[in-house]
């Protein structure tokens, strides 16, 4: 999230070069599929979680790139940032009083997206065997550890599936939530 939303906004405030190249570099890694790439940094640096985590930063960045870079350019041009810069105002205030918070209803239903995206991702990769290795827990390991019981103990199967279902219904209805009370809170400010 955070170099998805530090690019986007370095394109949308440079433009140019720089935002074309950043553009070229996403629609390059959209190009391949989300889970070849999570296998390929997997099979370069094998055996560890970061290996996973780190494919799945290159995979997810993208989302959050686009967002930023969307949303940071009609903010960038609006007249309170130009004061801001007349006034000496630096980066960092900028970005905490005027960009942050038009994009955090966005960004933060993009990142419970996100994380459901990423939790799906991992659970599926550990139940083909390519996630996590066996020592560390993992919930797609441990519905492909527990599937042969499923006879005599189906709610030992039950129990990683429902956690993984609840888990991303908890993320999913927080995106939602997280929209539904910005726009209350908008439309409030709006009456007032």
């Amino acid at each position: 999230m955070l170099a998805g939303i530090s690019l986007g906004l370095l394109a949308a405030g440079r433009g140019g070069w720089v935002e074309r190249l950043l553009n070229l570099v996403a629609d390059s890694l959209l190009a391949l599929p989300g889970l070849l790439l999570v296998l390929m940094v997997s099979v370069i640096v094998p055996s560890t979680p970061l290996a996973l985590w780190l494919g799945l930063s290159l995979v997810l960045w993208v989302e959050f790139f686009r967002l930023s870079r969307a949303t940071g350019r009609s903010v960038l041009a609006s007249p309170g940032i130009e004061a801001s810069r007349l006034l000496g105002f630096g980066a960092f205030y900028r970005f905490r009083h005027h960009l942050w918070p038009e994009m955090a209803p966005v960004m933060l239903t993009a990142m419970a997206f996100g994380m459901a995206n990423a939790l799906m991702a991992i659970a599926a990769l550990g139940f083909v065997h390519v996630g996590i290795p066996a020592p560390t827990p993992e919930l797609g390991t441990m519905m492909v550890e527990l599937l042969p019981y499923w006879r005599e103990a189906p709610l030992a199967l039950l129990a990683p599936v429902l956690v993984t279902f609840l888990l991303l219904l908890g993320l999913l209805l927080m995106s939602g939530g997280d929209t539904k009370a910005s726009t209350a809170g908008n439309i409030a400010g709006a009456r007032a």
